[in-house]
């Protein structure tokens, strides 16, 4: 029977009843330890512990040091037996900490490094360890010499910038790729969110962003000021989950409170994703199989046993401390085939492999970060032939095999831990767990992705013939009508099929980016809520790469200003640091109240126009106005980066128009000059059609094209907006118009 949540997750014992920020989630020994930053002006940091990853058991301080006051987000790492934890108290510097155990108590065994706020520790296959903490430059990377060690020296992360302070960063490796999670933004803005980007080359260098590199965003009322994440394997021992918290903020951006959420991510390639879930949705899977402290474990001689045996496919955890000088760990054990790992307490370590086809001998040593007479985690994964196997979360050997299922047993020379299983591995499960809608998922992650192809560079796509189907799994949000997008690669042509039995036909823009990538817009669907199959069937052929399914209105035209003032009777809503009083009606005009104001208008329109006259006599050095098309996912912070939203951008400033895209940075596609004469009127259409956006401009003599842009990446659908900046420049007139 299926278990089901919702974010946020509730916590007893919270600071003040109501906070928690920061959370790091780790896993050790088949529980989970939550940490977050402490509230208020007393010392102590608290924790909370949990076996499925949704309960969580208030357990209290595991530091109390009057140093470690107000501590900002603190994580712990196990490193040669040893838990070490680091913090920063009330953001001025990081302290090192060590306990015996997740539960502490952690005691400070460093000075104030300095160094900065959101530390966070990271050890690779090879036992290096590294620390990454925040910067106004973007994510710095140190090494560690040892594991109680920081050397103060650091590089920056170049990629991972996000225009602003960055902040909270986490480093994964999984299938030999590094993933760099951060923050951005600040923390009171609605538009607080999580980026990644991917390396090849090592946990400090070469990390790059995917076209699409934002994890968690989204400034709705119900959802919102989603950041500082960490990631998590879940109790299947597969599955990862980022662990976030949402804020909850006025219209002035003050906090209310911080709030513990949880949701799945999916990974193909190069690429991972998640869809902010604040609906019910499924609970992580839990083991098929779990022992804790060698209850319920059979004895079979001089090995005990896990009760039931695994399939071809699974993932097995075996935890226990080394009581002798040397351990044996057996899995997949059938008959004589099975793999035979042999731990001594010198850190050396064999392997054999007996698979019924070819006998093999591995061997290696241990580097300094294990601890072969502490407390050992060995996980091993098996699915159609790859065979990996992990200490204490580092990578030791994979190989090629056709070893099965069977039995899995550490010998009596271990005090065991937590012993499972789940018939879950490397992803085998991906295709059958919920998308979220709205959102966005690959293709790949269908139901049954019979054939691949490249997508974007390093992910894979769906390979799809001509009167084929995709089923997709997917949870929705509530009943309605969705916009439906596909991203395509070197599909020339038109593309034609169904949606649920929604018929589309689209036709190709004739322009791609420089992958052969193409966003096709295959119409309105309606949904019902909840858990349901989304089926997409073509009648050509194409290479899928992603999907995406956003809430859908039908744009209706709208006299939004008229003669400088708001003529929407309380429709247009207005951000900024007064609020809604952030724009208001001046000499130039509909404009801001004070240095800079931004307005938005109707709902998830995809192809409208919108018609302004504006009065341009610049006062101010700074003085602009821009005009928003297909705006979705805006936010206002003094102090966050001002593309705060995803959308199309007309800006005006003196002399110069320019048309841009925006997602909390920006690209230029389009510019040209206007006459220097002030004071003076300006009038604009500015239309978005599929693909291409324009911006004419009118006069006595007609109309003039002024800029022009076919993206084959397209935005979705949005509202339209304005904003200005400055003095002297704002809207006599504003109207916006349907041509769906």
């Amino acid at each position: 029977m299926s278990r089901y949540y919702s974010n946020p997750r509730p916590l007893s014992d919270l600071w003040d009843g109501q906070e928690i920020g920061d959370p790091f989630l780790m896993r050790f020994n088949g529980q989970y330890y939550l940490y977050c930053s402490s509230h208020g002006n007393g010392p102590g940091i608290k924790c909370w512990v949990s076996r499925d990853m949704m309960d969580f058991t208030y357990q209290g301080y595991v530091c109390e040091d009057p140093r470690i006051e107000g501590a900002y987000a603190p994580e712990v790492c196990y490193a040669a037996g040893k838990f070490y934890m680091v913090t920063s108290p009330k953001g001025s510097g990081h302290y090192l900490l060590r306990g015996d155990s997740p539960l502490g108590p952690f005691q400070v065994i460093s000075e104030n490094y300095g160094l900065g706020i959101d530390g966070s520790l990271f050890v690779d296959d090879d036992g290096k360890e590294y620390f990454y903490r925040a910067s106004a430059q973007g994510i710095r990377a140190h090494n560690m010499p040892t594991p109680d060690a920081i050397d103060v020296h650091s590089a920056v992360i170049p990629a991972s910038f996000l225009g602003h302070w960055t902040e909270g960063p986490m480093v994964i490796k999984r299938n030999g790729r590094y993933y760099l999670t951060n923050t951005g933004n600040h923390v009171l803005s609605k538009g607080y969110h999580v980026d990644y980007f991917v390396s090849h080359e090592g946990p400090d260098r070469g990390y790059y962003a995917l076209k699409e590199q934002q994890l968690l965003l989204e400034t709705r009322d119900e959802y919102h000021a989603l950041g500082h994440s960490s990631t998590c394997v879940g109790p299947d021992m597969d599955t990862l989950y980022i662990v976030y918290h949402k804020n909850i903020l006025d219209q002035w951006n003050r906090p209310h409170h911080r709030s513990l959420c949880i949701d799945q991510l999916f990974f193909n390639g190069d690429r991972m994703y998640t869809n902010a879930c604040w609906w019910r949705q499924k609970a992580p899977r839990l083991p098929d199989c779990a022992c804790f402290g060698g209850e319920g474990l059979l004895d079979g001689g001089d090995m005990r046993f896990l009760p039931m045996e695994t399939n071809e496919t699974y993932t097995a955890e075996l935890c226990g401390t080394l009581q002798k000088e040397a351990g044996r760990m057996v899995f997949s054990q059938n008959e004589k085939n099975g793999l035979f790992l042999t731990v001594h307490g010198s850190g050396q370590w064999e392997a054999h492999l007996e698979d019924g086809q070819q006998s093999r001998g591995f061997s290696g040593t241990f580097p300094a970060a294990i601890d072969p007479k502490a407390l050992m985690c060995v996980k091993v994964s098996l699915r159609d032939g790859k065979l990996f196997v992990y200490v204490n979360q580092l990578e030791i050997l994979q190989a090629e095999t056709k070893l099965g299922g069977g039995k899995i047993g550490l010998s009596q020379d271990f005090l065991p831990g937590f012993s499972g299983f789940s018939s879950v591995a490397q992803d085998s499960e991906a295709g059958r767990d919920e998308k979220k809608i709205p959102g966005a998922f690959d293709a790949f992650h269908a139901l049954a992705c019979i054939k691949t192809a490249e997508g974007e560079q390093n992910c894979q796509a769906a390979s799809i013939r001509a009167g084929e189907t995709l089923s997709f799994v997917v949870n929705v949000w509530k009943a309605g009508e969705y916009h439906v997008l596909c991203t395509v690669k070197n599909t020339p042509g038109p593309l034609n099929g169904s949606v649920n039995d929604t018929p589309f036909r689209t036709q190709s823009c004739e322009q791609t980016d420089e992958q052969g990538m193409e966003k096709r817009y295959l119409g309105i669907v309606p949904f019902s809520a909840g858990e349901q199959t989304m089926k997409l069937r073509l009648e050509n052929d194409a290479v899928l790469d992603r999907m995406y399914v956003l809430e859908a209105d039908e744009a209706q035209s709208a006299e939004i200003i008229r003669d400088g003032n708001d003529v929407t009777n309380g429709q247009l809503q207005v951000i900024g640091h007064k609020a809604q009083n952030s724009m208001n009606r001046k000499f130039s005009g509909y404009t801001c109240a004070e240095g800079y104001g931004e307005a938005y208008f109707g709902g998830m329109y995809r192809d409208c126009q919108v018609e302004a006259e504006m009065y341009l006599d610049p006062c101010s050095p700074d003085a602009s106005a821009c005009i928003y098309l297909r705006s979705r996912k805006e936010s206002w912070h003094p102090h966050q980066v001002h593309e705060g939203r995803h959308a199309y951008c007309v800006r005006v400033t003196p002399g110069r128009i320019e048309l841009s895209k925006q997602a909390y940075h920006e690209t230029i596609l389009a510019s040209a000059a206007l006459p220097n004469c002030f004071p003076a009127t300006l009038k604009l259409i500015c239309r978005a059609e599929g693909n291409q956006i324009t911006v004419w401009q009118e006069n006595d003599a007609g109309s003039v094209l002024l800029l022009s842009y076919l993206d084959p990446l397209a935005l979705p659908c949005g509202r339209m907006g304005i904003d200005a900046s400055g003095d002297g420049i704002g809207f006599l007139s504003v109207r916006l118009v349907s041509i769906s």
